[in-house]
């Protein structure tokens, strides 16, 4: 399908109206607070944000980059303290996730106007992050080992997952804001690694890999949200094309880059013709099971993250298809006909195996969803 430019502007112009009468309306409600999943129309507050809630002050943060009203800006100052806690807990533990939760916080303050504060937040998290490297192995080590019930705790130690990949810009922005090569060591390493173990040789990817923490040996890949071990989660392999395709604008390695293009074409493969995914690749097209906006949308902006990096044509499909993934969550999947939603864009997959948030509005679909449309509106989103 093609899309007239025309109808794209108009799509972006609609887009961002929504975007902001919406934001606008959220920040008054949700004031100092974090959101995740909105499974009836209201947003949940985890404590403290979760691993999420630096989506919801992302999202004010492209508000204010498009419209330098300080609404925006103060509403997401108004949460620094949950975020301040986090990183002066005395048990705070090694975290890989700290990239998803200060990049579109702190980092995008700092660039947004300069505050030495937010950049003194964003490179304690840097440093933060960098614990949880394991050097024999060369990643960083993802979940927490000492998580109380988690059946896959004895294999935490040396477990990688794919999402870290979209962790790493806080480590590019730290490497470029001190010059401390153990920044770029450790996610440069990491990328690699990843690069290695976590995408098969069709392109798809393993949710998490497994590593013997005593010697840094890979084992086996395993799934954690995704439907089998061997088959490839959606949001899983969307995290993959930008978190390549910005390994290789940090440190451009034919490696990084192979793995970005072919996570991207795997995953345009497995897209319906409405421009959305299942929530796993191994579901048929016709299946009941549900969708993931949240990934589509969120591999749109990787597309355009991998577009400079490939010849024009190549580029120039990634675009398109981008455009229409963008087109498509606006027209189809977005609530703006109902403002009874606080979320922007329904039918989020969070977490399928375990049953929760199956079809919801999730803060980092919404984030990515207006990002998206920021990208293609020519708006710079400098902090990935």
């Amino acid at each position: 399908a093609r899309m007239d430019s025309n109808i794209t502007r108009q799509v972006l112009e609609a887009a961002w109206g929504f975007i902001l009468e919406r934001t606008r309306a959220n920040a008054a409600a949700f004031g100092d607070r974090l959101p995740h999943a909105a499974v009836d129309g209201r947003y949940d507050f985890p404590e403290d944000g979760g691993w999420a809630g630096g989506f919801w002050s992302g999202i004010l943060n492209l508000a204010y980059a498009k419209t330098r009203d300080p609404f925006y800006l103060e509403h997401q100052r108004s949460s620094w303290p949950r975020y301040l806690r986090r990183l002066a807990l005395p048990d705070q533990p090694a975290d890989y996730d700290l990239g998803h939760f200060y990049v579109p916080s702190f980092v995008a303050d700092h660039l947004l106007t300069g505050s030495d504060r937010a950049r003194a937040v964003a490179l304690q998290a840097a440093v933060l992050q960098c614990r949880s490297f394991h050097a024999r192995g060369g990643f960083i080590q993802s979940w927490p080992v000492w998580t109380p019930g988690d059946p896959f705790a004895e294999e935490n130690p040396g477990r990688v997952i794919i999402d870290a990949m979209y962790n790493l810009p806080l480590l590019y922005w730290a490497h470029a804001q001190t010059g401390d090569e153990s920044f770029k060591t450790v996610a440069l390493t990491h990328a690699r690694t990843s690069a290695q173990v976590l995408v098969r040789p069709d392109g798809t990817t393993f949710h998490t890999f497994v590593f013997d923490p005593a010697s840094g040996r890979p084992k086996y890949g395993r799934t954690h949200q995704g439907h089998a071990n061997d088959s490839c989660w959606a949001r899983g392999q969307a995290w993959a094309i930008g978190g390549f395709a910005m390994a290789h604008r940090f440190q451009p390695e034919p490696v990084l880059l192979d793995a970005a293009r072919r996570c991207a074409d795997a995953f345009l493969r497995h897209t319906l013709p409405g421009g959305v995914v299942r929530w796993d690749f191994a579901l048929d097209e016709d299946s009941a099971e549900p969708i993931d906006t949240s990934a589509s949308a969120i591999a749109a902006n990787g597309l355009l993250l991998l577009a400079p990096h490939v010849d024009p044509e190549t580029a120039a499909g990634y675009r398109r298809r981008a455009a229409l993934i963008a087109a498509s969550l606006f027209v189809h999947h977005s609530t703006r006909d109902d403002p009874r939603q606080q979320g922007l864009i329904r039918h989020g997959c969070g977490h399928k195996p375990a049953g929760r948030n199956t079809d919801a509005s999730l803060i980092y679909g919404d984030y990515f969803f207006v990002e998206l449309i920021a990208r293609l509106s020519g708006q710079a989103v400098p902090w990935w």
